[in-house]
């Protein structure tokens, strides 16, 4: 065969020549935004007060834990891919015969968006108080008085914002634009584990059943009173956590295309993925007071019959207060 006619062979053999791959592709994997909290508060006292002949004791006990926490977690990621468009300066006469792929996409794997807090308060208290006989006049009554005021306050605000962006459209709308010529085409995203989690474990405890909030009041002929008040608050509320991917691999397309192969494909968790939005919060709260009053009695808890006036007063509140909006936003656009 002359030369002439050898070099001619692969042209007149449509689809025989490789014209080349255009691809656009963004990849984004593990994208994390985390935010962690451990708090611990502990009070715990004792208070003993005695009178004896008409005196006066009063012990006066206040203690206050606060504990504000405010977590901000921010992750954003902004992808732009400007769209392939001619593949040569005479795309208009270009051969079709060229065998070219045109690949745009996006995988996306191991978005997690997390807010987490641990969270313990434990409060406990024990008080005796024993009043003794009159005054050396027979008219002053001896007056023993114990005064506890505990409080613990827990304030956290969550506010954890995953955002990945991603513009990668693709122009069709020209004969010359690698997308109408080619004669493989293929435009896909990818996405696989995409989570959001909002975990808290909330405990309060004023006294328990092993070691509970005491008090013991004991009057000979006097007036012997304890009063405890206690005060537990955990507040977390308008929590906020939000995994958001927005992926646009939209086609600008205006013009008709050649008629060839072409793939337009979303898949999620192909691979055995998961894409959840998680709100889980556990809470405990446990109460426990012993309370014990005499009156006519010494301390060893003889009967005198001096007579006498003794009193407990004892109060306990405990308050867990908790509201979180979890959100896992994912859409696509081809």
């Amino acid at each position: 065969m002359p030369v002439s006619q050898m070099k001619s062979v692969p042209y007149g053999d449509p689809g025989s020549l490789f014209g080349g791959v255009r691809e656009h592709r963004a990849i984004l994997n593990g994208l994390q935004a985390d935010a962690f909290r451990s708090a611990s508060q502990s009070q715990n006292t004792g208070q003993a007060a005695r009178a004896f002949s008409g005196s006066n004791v009063t012990n006066t006990q206040s203690q206050d834990a606060d504990l504000v926490q405010t977590a901000t977690a921010t992750n954003t990621k902004n992808v732009t891919i400007g769209a392939v468009t001619g593949t040569n300066a005479h795309a208009g006469n270009f051969n079709f015969n060229y065998l070219q792929r045109y690949i745009a996409g996006a995988d996306a794997a191991d978005l997690l968006s997390r807010g987490a807090a641990n969270i313990a308060q434990d409060q406990g208290g024990d008080q005796s108080a024993f009043a003794k006989l009159n005054g050396f006049e027979g008219s002053d009554i001896s007056t023993a008085f114990n005064s506890l005021s505990q409080d613990a306050d827990v304030d956290q605000l969550f506010d954890v914002d995953l955002t990945a962006t991603l513009s990668n459209t693709t122009s069709a709308d020209e004969v010359g634009d690698a997308f109408n010529q080619s004669r493989f085409r293929t435009i896909e995203a990818n996405m696989q584990d995409q989570s959001a989690q909002a975990i808290f474990t909330s405990g309060q405890r004023q006294g328990s059943a092993d070691a509970p909030v005491s008090q013991v009041a004991v009057a000979d002929g006097g007036d012997s009173d304890n009063t405890i008040d206690q005060d537990a608050d955990i507040d977390q509320t308008s929590n906020d956590v939000r995994l958001t991917g927005v992926f646009d691999l939209s086609r600008n397309e205006t013009a008709d295309l050649s008629p060839r192969t072409t793939e337009l494909l979303v898949k999620m968790n192909e691979l055995m993925g998961t894409s959840s939005a998680i709100n889980s919060s556990a809470a405990s709260q446990e109460q426990g007071i012993v309370q014990s009053a005499a009156g006519g009695v010494d301390e060893s808890g003889n009967v005198t019959e001096n007579g006498g006036t003794a009193s407990n007063t004892g109060n306990s509140d405990a308050e867990n207060e908790e509201s979180t909006t979890v959100v896992n936003d994912v859409s696509i656009t081809i």
